[in-house]
């Protein structure tokens, strides 16, 4: 014969939720930081990608015999790489972000593009560069694609002077 079991119907105790909120609220704490960082890590990937796209492009063209871009330093667009549009795929990469700007030199800002530089380093084709948003993916401050050279990233280096640089050997 069956027993009639009592079944408390009247939901959690003020303790099991306490306890379900503090875990949650340690989850949240230890996870946030690192949800919050993965836009600007994904962008800055996507920088690099592009420069290492743009110099594999460039290098190879020079190969079968087209020359370099010869601009001193100059924006990273279409009009000035015609000759390397077609193995780019018909577009030269841009920044993921049309707001990103890098730091304007000689009256010239290159928002949401990258920054081609021949540099008069001995040893140096060319220079790519790209302003990117997190210091630990910048190798270099934007302020040495003037030059043509890099230096690393300290910690007195402002926000927005972390570059990514790509300097091609000749």
């Amino acid at each position: 014969m069956l027993k009639n079991v009592k079944v408390n119907d009247d939901g959690f105790t003020l303790i099991e939720l306490l306890i379900v909120i503090a875990i949650i609220g340690i989850l949240a704490v230890a996870f946030l930081p690192t949800i919050m960082g993965a836009p600007a890590k994904g962008r800055d990937a996507a920088r690099i990608a592009d420069l290492q796209k743009i110099q594999k492009v460039l290098i190879n063209g020079n190969l079968e015999g087209i020359s370099y871009p010869n601009y001193s330093y100059t924006c990273v667009i279409d009009a000035n790489f015609l000759d390397y549009l077609s193995a780019l795929g018909g577009t030269i990469p841009k920044d993921p972000q049309s707001t990103n700007v890098f730091p304007a030199y000689g009256g010239q800002t290159c928002a949401g593009k990258y920054f081609y530089r021949v540099t008069p380093k001995a040893g140096y084709s060319f220079g790519l560069y790209a302003h990117v948003e997190l210091k630990k993916n910048a190798n270099t401050e934007c302020d040495d694609a003037y030059t043509g050279t890099i230096s690393p990233v300290i910690d007195t280096t402002l926000a927005t002077n972390y570059c990514y640089a790509i300097l091609t050997s000749k």
